[in-house]
């Protein structure tokens, strides 16, 4: 029995002494800006000081980066003559994104969705590894108003060794190099040149087999998003949803990602939340995109902002 007793000893000893090893290294990067931290904090900035800037009713488009690619909110500004920020920062932060924007949110404020498709089939749990490096090196209090179940999943989706590095990167750093996508005032990326973009092969060889990865709308999806509508609700706050710029094989959805447009619609209905245009609309051609299929390139930008233009037109009254 002692020998027993002794093996497990011995056997459990260098685990404990890993867990431990990582749950220090964890604590030392923790509020410490990583790499991923400051590069959407560039993000955030640029966007955070143009909404800050507004002190009158202005246009918000919020999601990940298929906006910051997608809409000229400069031009969507000038033609309709109201303030537009473009919110687009990355799918990967998911509803962090909604959080951060509900700071500049204010009474009088047009506040539109045009999600990715990842956030309606979004879970908790696990955390997206993005997320994870920006909630560490963002303000503790960030991760301290997190569930403990996401606490845990954060812990555990960083590697050792990569919270090895992030520590010898703080001891030894090297010099940061800003993101190699130039923002306007209004947040909209402005060198996603046609001559840059990725083949069309290329492309759709990244697409997965399959639009949704769990069937919309999911549980988690949905407390965050019905939390954000009530919030825009009782503040007087429009809000609508819309479809996000999209590359896909074909011209229309089949089967279960079909059933996933109805979910999504029906959710939205469900909340009196309006959806602007309809998503075929938005399913365009390889030679449009930039370098992902979320991302436009500049001419796909310029007509999918003529698409939102004459879209908002019958939304606002007369200027």
């Amino acid at each position: 029995m002692n020998f027993y007793r002794k093996y497990l000893v011995i056997f459990s000893l260098p685990i404990l002494a890993v867990i431990c090893l990582h749950l220090l290294l964890f604590y030392i990067n923790l509020g410490v800006p990583n790499n991923v931290t400051h590069g959407y904090n560039d993000i955030f900035q640029v966007k955070d000081n143009y909404a800050h800037s507004i002190n009158k009713p202005k246009i918000v488009f919020a999601s990940g980066s298929n906006t910051r690619f997608g809409v000229d909110t400069t031009r969507i500004e000038h033609t309709l003559k109201i303030p537009v920020v473009n919110y687009g920062i990355s799918a990967n932060l998911k509803y962090y994104i909604l959080q951060r924007v509900k700071l500049h949110l204010h009474n009088g404020d047009i506040i539109i969705l045009p999600l990715e498709y990842s956030f309606y089939d979004y879970q908790h749990i696990p955390v997206d590894a993005n997320y994870a490096h920006y909630i560490i090196g963002s303000n503790i209090s960030n991760f301290k108003a997190l569930p403990s179940s996401v606490k845990l999943s954060i812990i555990s989706q960083i590697t050792t060794g990569e919270l090895l590095k992030a520590t010898y990167r703080h001891i030894k750093p090297s010099p940061y190099v800003k993101s190699k996508y130039c923002l306007n005032i209004n947040g909209d990326v402005t060198n996603n040149f046609v001559s840059k973009k990725t083949p069309a092969n290329v492309l759709f060889s990244k697409l997965n087999d399959s639009v949704f990865k769990n069937a919309p709308v999911t549980a988690d999806a949905q407390e965050e998003l019905t939390s954000f509508i009530d919030y825009c609700h009782a503040n007087n706050i429009t809000i609508y949803a819309a479809w996000p710029n999209y590359l896909w094989k074909e011209k229309e959805f089949k089967g279960k990602d079909l059933d996933g447009i109805h979910a999504i619609e029906k959710f939205y209905h469900d909340h009196n939340v309006e959806i602007l245009g309809n998503y075929t609309d938005c399913l365009y051609d390889a030679e449009l995109f930039y370098d992902s299929e979320y991302h436009l390139n500049e001419e796909g930008k310029r007509i999918h902002t003529d698409y939102l233009i004459n879209l908002l037109k019958d939304k606002l009254p007369q200027r």
